[in-house]
């Protein structure tokens, strides 16, 4: 592995966050009820946040400070229309005034418009299990491009519906916390899928109508993991097969395809093409598969490999394993030549001992991919700010900046400083 490497001045890095997260202060959402339900870690509450929406213009200066040249955000649904059918002037200013300050900046604003919050109206109608849950995502589409598209030319549809679905209707983690539906999991993906691919469809025809400035680029986060076999036995390998069919394939073929696959149904709802401008790739970690003879999951269990060190480990438990983002990018690129996105790629590192040697090493394996041909334009470190990490709480600190919550001041931990250097200078040097 070099010593030392440089990254082509064109390719972007920043960092990512979501509104949930990091915002604060939202009644109107379903996590915040979820948090009043009990179900946040350590009884914490969405109310909190980094208190970013109060603190965004401090939040924007800091993001300058540290050389960010790109930033990948969501817009909280539930402060643009808290009420079905009504729209919030004040949350339009705000968002509004947030871009201004960014593109003032010089940093490139994605926006995700579906980041795994919804209004709490939305989640009592059946959230994405509801009739018109399509529809009413569209509307919100609809106004935010309208609203937003003189400034925002990447939108970002949905993140991680794969995440979305089984947290909230297999694991129980997410609101409404469904326990084992694979039915429900399966329809609100095919309900997800078809959204994308309207959105996709709108996005474009409103910027082209209304003639506003710069490139239209839509694309989704696709949460891509490395799934592995743990020994040859055929449970390991078919457990692994298909979890991967379900965790990643239905949803590749759906989102970039427009190709509805079995179980979710066939054919292509809105016409065949590509329905990616981009690729969204969030990268975290390997998941090697176990053997089991239960047919419940999928005849075999996911687990970190059991042979590496505390020290290839992030302080969730995940296995740090950097060649992964290499494969990930690697195989998407071959099938679809479509421009890649490092959308999400971090550590949670509370003592910030992991972080530097993490951001490097995945950084060389995105220098691997364009050594090879392979058009990588963004990387977004995940997350700028310390975070509710959902189910979880505040406790994961992913964060290149450091929240003190009692006070809510930031503190760029030495990471932090080290990423600016390569976010200002696009060299390397290993320490």
């Amino acid at each position: 592995m070099s010593k030392s490497f440089e990254l082509p001045k064109e390719l972007l890095l920043g960092s990512a966050t979501a509104a949930t997260q990091i915002e604060g202060g939202d009644v109107n959402n379903n996590w915040y009820h979820w948090s009043l339900a009990g179900k946040v870690g350590n009884g914490e509450s969405s109310i909190t946040g980094a208190d970013h929406y109060n603190k965004y213009v401090e939040d924007v200066e800091l993001l300058s400070e540290l050389h960010h040249e790109c930033y990948r955000m969501s817009i909280e649904w539930s402060r643009i229309e808290p009420e079905q059918g009504k729209w919030s002037s004040e949350g339009v200013e705000h968002y509004r005034d947030e871009f201004r300050r960014l593109i003032q900046k010089g940093i490139k604003p994605l926006v995700t418009l579906h980041h795994f919050s919804c209004p709490q109206w939305y989640q009592e109608k059946g959230g994405w299990l509801s009739e018109n849950a399509v529809e009413d995502f569209i509307r919100f589409v609809k106004f935010s491009v309208e609203t937003f598209g003189d400034q925002i030319s990447e939108w970002c549809t949905i993140n991680e519906p794969n995440v979305f679905a089984n947290d909230s209707y297999m694991d129980g983690k997410y609101p409404p916390g469904g326990h084992g539906d694979i039915a429900a999991y399966m329809k609100v993906t095919k309900r997800m899928v078809i959204a994308h691919l309207k959105s996709y469809k709108l996005i474009h025809q409103i910027r082209k109508e209304k003639g506003f400035a710069g490139e239209t680029k839509v694309g989704f986060a696709h949460h891509i993991a490395i799934f592995e076999p743990l020994n040859s036995h055929p449970l390991a390998k078919l457990g692994c097969f298909l979890s991967d069919y379900l965790f990643h394939e239905i949803h590749m073929k759906g989102f970039v395809e427009g190709k509805l696959v079995f179980p979710l149904g066939s054919g292509y709802p809105e016409g065949k093409g590509i329905f990616c401008d981009f690729m969204g790739i969030n990268y975290y970690s390997r998941h090697l598969f176990k053997a089991s003879y239960n047919p419940g999951n999928l005849f075999a269990t996911p687990m970190v490999d059991p042979t590496i060190p505390e020290s290839s480990k992030n302080d969730l438990g995940w296995e740090i394993y950097p060649e992964g983002l290499y494969k990930v990018c690697q195989r998407t690129w071959k099938r679809y030549k479509l421009p890649i996105y490092i959308t999400e790629n971090g550590i949670p590192d509370e003592k910030d001992e992991k972080r530097e040697k993490y951001i490097i090493d995945h950084l060389y394996q995105l220098k691997r991919l364009l050594d090879d041909g392979i058009k990588v334009e963004r990387y977004y470190y995940w997350s700028f700010l310390d975070n509710l990490e959902w189910n979880d709480g505040y406790g994961p600190r992913f964060g290149l900046v450091e929240v003190d919550y009692s006070n809510m001041k930031r503190k760029p931990r030495p990471s932090a400083l080290r990423y600016a250097k390569i976010c200002r200078t696009k060299k390397i040097v290993r320490p």
